[in-house]
Order: C-alpha cells, then sequence, then structure tokens
C-alpha cells in the first residue's frame, strides 16, 4: 500500500508546484480592459427568494434546537 501512496503524493505535489508557479509569473492583465458590468448602476444585488428561504431554514431550527432543549431533562429548576 505504501508503494502506491508515494508516487501519489509526488505526482500531486509536483502538480500543484506546476500550477501555483504558472498563475504566479503569468503575465498581468491590461488596465482598464474587460467588460462593462451584468447591470447598470453597479448595485445589482439580487436578493429574493434565497434570503426568505434561508431565514426561515433558520428560525425552523432554532424552534428545534428550544423545542428539544424544552424537553430534555436538562433545564434548569428554579
Amino acid at each position: 500500500m505504501n508503494a502506491y501512496i508515494k508516487p501519489f503524493f509526488r505526482i500531486a505535489f509536483t502538480a500543484v508546484l506546476f500550477l501555483t508557479s504558472y498563475y504566479l509569473f503569468a503575465p498581468p492583465s491590461t488596465p482598464g480592459g474587460g467588460s462593462p458590468p451584468a447591470c447598470w448602476p453597479p448595485p445589482c444585488v439580487p436578493i429574493d427568494g434565497g434570503i426568505t428561504i434561508l431565514l426561515a431554514a433558520g428560525a425552523a431550527l432554532g424552534l428545534k434546537k428550544s423545542y428539544d432543549y424544552l424537553k430534555s431533562d436538562k433545564k434548569v429548576e428554579e
């Protein structure tokens, strides 16, 4: 098993080293180049259905955690 692991790590290390050096020594891009923004004016953040689902899931998780805590024997008796 060890005979198969050493060559794999040697090849993986060489690949990572090659790719890293390729991106480090790549020529810089031209200044001011590129395409215009996808929408105008620039603050175009699509906040619609996704944030609502995320908030609902967080609320449901919080309710379940509090329900489980109240059902357990760990609650503090006053």
